[in-house]
């Protein structure tokens, strides 16, 4: 052999030291921390896979780049004492991320090592902080995301190993995993600022295949998440598993949405310990686990299993919404048809220090069906106020909203609130609260085939029913224990006039001083609240101060007006704000209508809603003050004025609910009347 060929043998063995090992100082990687080693590294990459493939290897130093690209055959090995860096100049991302792949077979990223992303770079704290409601915001909310590069992007790879990694301050989502099959990530610990916007640790879009295994991760969006993000083609998310992983995150834990465009099938979250380790509620995980379809996909096969909860806002949102192309980002195929959730188990759930109640949620005439929960064990901060027992809970108006546990503001039930579901199977559900609340427990609203059994709540304050059950049929409840200090345990509304719909066996009521009342539907009331009978024959005389009220609604003493009391909501009290309700009781079977004596301050401040037993809300403008009106009620579901009309309720012979709500800051009640249409009295005759 010459010298000369004894020279290239010898620098062919310095490149590929072992076989299918390159070592990027060999093709002139610096690892000084501010040398770009961009064109070192993707030259070492291009070797090993025109070779057939093998490990670039990264030994000890701080590596500095722009983008890389991976191809098939490849694996990264970041050595322990290795650090990849990614520059902090946009330019440098010639594909727009840091490690890029697309249609590559058999690639790795692995070797105990780091990848920092230093994406911190590319935000901007905000001049305004956050200063809304603490239990709506999240820390990302005081930083603004200026033009960025990606992490990691891998698409329609197959054959993925992630192992042995350390992922850190990424930039935006931090692994995305594009239609991509047979994906292994394990022992992967990923850093990123709780603030950082948009830090998704992994974003596992439209592939088959994947487990996501032993990893640990602290970031500032949704932990791990599983997303549809193609309108218009079939993807599908395909046996997919989450498990024995750690995640704290300042949005959701373990995710499936939002973007949600193709189907979810087989998908399982198991043996994770989701938490937050910080008192300040910006930096809570919003949701420990979220299900969601809100853009016309189906899932079918959820199980989530074995997962303890700590110090996070909400435990479990479960939501089935209908987005509808209401943006580029949402656009259907058709746009006119909302997905399905269906068959959901739920088991093994233990939450701690929970601030927020959980919630399962369909649309109207779109139910989520088949849900079962068994052995659910949850815990709440609690203190919710009486205000919050009958809160309004929007449902139309909300339907094609961006779906997130606190969309539907503070909800009436503390533990679990459930509305427009089909088929849940429910077996050892447990509540209780670290401070007094008093609202119910657990809600049902328009929910069809429930069987519960095994329900526990902490101590009642007796003032409202421990369950609330509207509008459900073909329900069973056995084998539940009324807490200490029940009045009522089981309050059944709709509009049959018996309870034959829901059966009850009784058992565990030794504490209740009443185990189920069925009532008419409408506003809930506490166990003193008294019923106005009434005033004269076909009238009823509701002298507003004697409502129950929410703030900022109060009572204002006034010896002008002839009840001598008003309620009103001040000026600046805000709009669709406060609401008062009242329970009465009717004579005879009749048509009734409304009639108010208000006293508005301006010529928009005697705005508001009225219903009786739940039904649609009628809104008034009470042109004429000082005197018994009732104009220019609207269709609020149709959105159509009806001017110089009023609003007919059929009532039968009973006990029934009126509720106000506010609509416009100023309002001033005195009094209400339900008068028979055909009655002989006038209703300023009923005050006398």
């Amino acid at each position: 052999m010459n010298i000369q060929s004894a020279v290239i043998v010898f620098i062919a063995a310095a490149v590929c030291v072992a076989a299918g090992r390159y070592d990027v100082t060999s093709y002139g990687a610096k690892g000084d921390s501010t040398t770009k080693d961009t064109i070192a590294i993707q030259k070492a990459v291009d070797d090993c896979a025109s070779s057939g493939g093998g490990e670039v290897f990264f030994p000890k130093g701080r590596y500095l780049s722009g983008s890389i690209v991976l191809k098939s055959g490849v694996t990264l090995f970041i050595s322990p004492d290795a650090v990849l860096l990614g520059s902090t100049e946009l330019s440098d991302y010639t594909t727009g991320k840091l490690l890029f792949a697309d249609k590559a077979e058999h690639i790795g990223i692995e070797g105990g090592g780091i990848i920092d992303g230093q994406g911190s770079t590319f935000w901007v704290k905000k001049k305004e902080v956050y200063s809304g409601t603490a239990w709506r915001g999240t820390a990302q909310f005081n930083y603004q995301a200026q033009k960025r590069p990606s992490f990691i992007h891998l698409v329609k790879c197959s054959g993925v190993s992630i192992r042995n990694i350390t992922l850190t301050n990424s930039a935006s989502w931090t692994v995305h995993l594009q239609r991509c099959t047979n994906v292994k990530a394990d022992g992967v610990t990923i850093r990123n600022f709780l603030y950082g916007p948009n830090t998704d640790g992994f974003d596992v879009n439209s592939c088959v295949d994947v487990s996501i295994m032993n990893c640990d991760i602290i970031t500032g969006d949704d932990g791990i998440v599983l997303k549809s993000t193609e309108p218009g083609h079939d993807h599908p998310s395909k046996n997919i598993t989450a498990a024995n992983c750690r995640i704290w995150s300042a949005c959701n834990g373990l995710k499936i949405g939002t973007e949600t465009h193709g189907s979810f099938e087989n998908i399982v979250f198991r043996d994770c310990f989701l938490y937050s380790a910080s008192g300040d509620p910006l930096d809570r995980t919003l949701a420990a686990v979220a299900i969601e379809s809100v853009d016309g996909a189906n899932l079918n096969g959820i199980y989530v299993s074995n997962i303890s909860i700590s110090n996070v806002k909400t435990p479990l949102f479960v939501r089935l919404g209908h987005r509808g192309g209401n943006s580029e980002k949402t656009k259907q195929v058709d746009p006119n048809v909302p997905g399905t959730i269906r068959n959901v188990v739920i088991a093994g759930i233990t939450a701690v220090r929970s601030m927020f109640e959980s919630s399962i949620t369909g649309i109207p005439s779109h139910p989520v069906q088949g849900i079962t929960l068994s052995n659910i064990q949850l815990e709440y901060e609690g203190g919710g106020g009486a205000d919050l027992a009958d809160c309004e809970v929007p449902d139309e108006a909300v339907i094609r909203h961006y779906p997130e546990a606190q969309m539907f503001g503070r909800l009436p039930a503390y533990g679990l609130y459930c509305r427009h579901v089909d088929g849940i199977r429910i077996s050892g559900l447990s509540f209780r609260t670290l401070a007094k609340d008093e609202r119910p427990a657990f809600i049902c609203d328009d929910v069809k085939r429930i069987d519960l059994s095994g329900f526990t709540a902490g101590g009642s304050t007796g003032q409202f029913p421990v369950i609330r059950f509207l509008h459900v049929s073909d329900a069973s409840v056995t084998r539940s224990s009324a807490p200490a200090g029940t009045k009522l345990f089981l309050a059944i509304e709709d509009d049959a006039d018996d309870a034959q719909q829901v059966s009850f066996d009784g058992t565990g009521m030794k504490n209740a001083s009443q185990a189920f009342a069925h009532m008419k539907p409408g506003a809930l009331f506490s166990a003193d609240t008294p019923l106005i009978g009434a005033k004269v024959n076909g009238a009823v005389l509701i002298e507003a101060h004697r409502m129950k009220l929410s703030a900022p609604m109060t009572v204002v003493e006034d010896g002008s007006v002839p009840t001598g009391k008003y309620i009103e909501v001040p000026l600046k009290g805000g709009r669709d704000r406060g609401n008062a309700v009242a329970r009465f009781e009717l004579a005879s079977d009749g048509d009734y209508l409304i009639q108010v004596l208000v006293f508005s301050p301006t010529a928009e401040s005697d705005t508001f809603y009225a219903s009786i037993d739940g039904g649609k809300p009628a809104l008034s403008d009470v042109l004429e003050k000082n005197a018994w009106r009732w104009d220019f009620v609207r269709d609020r579901v149709n959105d159509k004025p009806v001017p110089e009309s009023k609003m007919t309720y059929r009532l039968t012979k009973g006990t029934h609910t009126l509720k106000i709500q506010n609509r416009e800051d100023g309002t001033r009640i005195a009094a209400l009347v339900i008068i028979r249409t055909d009655a002989a009295v006038d209703a300023a005759d009923v005050l006398k």
